[in-house]
């Protein structure tokens, strides 16, 4: 029996995927998010920034405040440096989690994925990039538009087994600030004629029009708490309706035998 139950505990996160497009699961420690991810943002931050203007643990959350210059704020925040090599015990957190394993297992058949980020011609392995997303009833422009993670890197792929996405926050736990996503839109073919022609965000992002013909919902969620997604499935647009700085980070892991 007890071998039973484990295997569903377990296979959870596999059937909340195939139904919905997404999963929340327990994957680190708070000392995690504190003393790395939280850190990591910081160290990137300060090496760009005047003594006058560091930031810290304490005042990370208030970034805002801070950093109000529209100019300064993108170079912080440009994707080419905001890309942050996972150490050791964070990937192993990854590789090691029973569920992601499982869910690994039964969508491709393996438990072998790889950890990867793609920026232009740049492939890093086992790195992640983070996001800062400032209260938006005074920064309107923090996040990017709806859109699929199935397209990347400035291509189109078809194949849903390619990719799963981790979103972590770091800062902004509950519905103010969380992730936007879409559920059960993982289930539709988004043909690419609904596809914004911009160049202002690297995502494919969607016409509003299209992006109004679906429902979406946030998560509230606790430290060391990611959310788990389909390359499929329509999620960003993520205001930040809290009074604070959202700080959070995604990563991919892909399929090694299609990429």
């Amino acid at each position: 029996m007890s071998k039973i139950n484990t295997h569903t505990k377990f296979d959870k996160v596999f059937k909340d995927i195939d139904k919905l497009g997404y999963s929340k699961i327990k994957l680190f420690t708070k000392k995690q998010i504190n003393n790395f991810f939280k850190d990591q943002i910081i160290f990137n931050l300060n090496k760009k920034l005047t003594k006058k203007m560091k930031l810290n643990k304490h005042n990370l959350e208030y970034y805002h405040n801070l950093i109000k210059d529209e100019k300064v704020h993108k170079k912080l925040i440009n994707p080419g440096t905001r890309q942050i090599k996972l150490q050791k015990d964070i990937i192993n957190s990854i590789k090691n989690n029973k569920y992601i394993k499982n869910l690994i297992k039964k969508s491709w058949g393996q438990e072998i994925f790889d950890i990867r980020l793609y920026y232009k011609k740049s492939i890093k392995k086992n790195c992640a990039a983070f996001r800062m997303a400032r209260p938006h009833r005074t920064f309107k422009n923090d996040v990017g538009g709806a859109h699929l993670d199935l397209h990347f890197n400035n291509k189109v792929y078809k194949n849903h087994k390619i990719l799963f996405t981790i979103w972590i926050p770091v800062i902004g736990f509950n519905e103010k600030y969380t992730l936007r996503l879409s559920p059960k839109s993982h289930k539709k073919n988004h043909k690419l004629k609904y596809i914004l022609n911009q160049s202002k965000y690297i995502s494919k992002v969607f016409k509003p029009s299209y992006i109004k013909r679906f429902k979406f919902k946030r998560l509230n969620m606790q430290k060391g708490e990611v959310v788990i997604f389909h390359p499929n499935l329509l999620h960003g647009s993520s205001l930040n309706q809290g009074q604070i700085t959202r700080a959070s980070y995604d990563l991919r892991i892909y399929n090694r035998s299609l990429i």
